[in-house]
């Protein structure tokens, strides 16, 4: 079966390290433990919506450019991945299903490639 591999990467802690914040002082920012904040950092928490727009707002950025990617090509790709990110991590469980159905179908429709899970 043939999956898709995106490397997603989190800019939170460039982010945060070029407003010269610690993560004591983002933490308590955005309301969250400094251990919790560490592992969202790192990768090891997932990013909810509320913590992703509270991390934004702090930041002085657009969700999207908490996210990285590096499977993209060239900078117009890159912020439409980014963008397409933030808006599916805005969906709930239900809708993201959706939106990956409905990708499998788009490819099943253009190629002979097996459906991405």
């Amino acid at each position: 079966m043939y999956k898709f591999s995106m490397e997603l990467r989190l800019n939170i802690r460039t982010l945060r390290k070029a407003k010269g914040w610690t993560l004591e002082q983002l933490a308590t920012k955005i309301r969250v433990s400094v251990p919790h904040l560490s592992e969202v950092e790192r990768g090891v928490k997932n990013l909810n919506n509320h913590l992703m727009t509270r991390l934004a707002e702090a930041l002085e950025v657009e969700p999207r450019e908490l996210f990285s990617s590096g499977a993209i090509a060239d900078d117009s790709e890159a912020e439409d991945a980014n963008e397409l990110i933030a808006e599916v991590l805005y969906l709930d469980g239900q809708d993201r299903r959706r939106v990956w159905e409905f990708i499998n179908a788009l490819r099943l429709s253009s190629s002979n490639s097996e459906p991405v899970e």
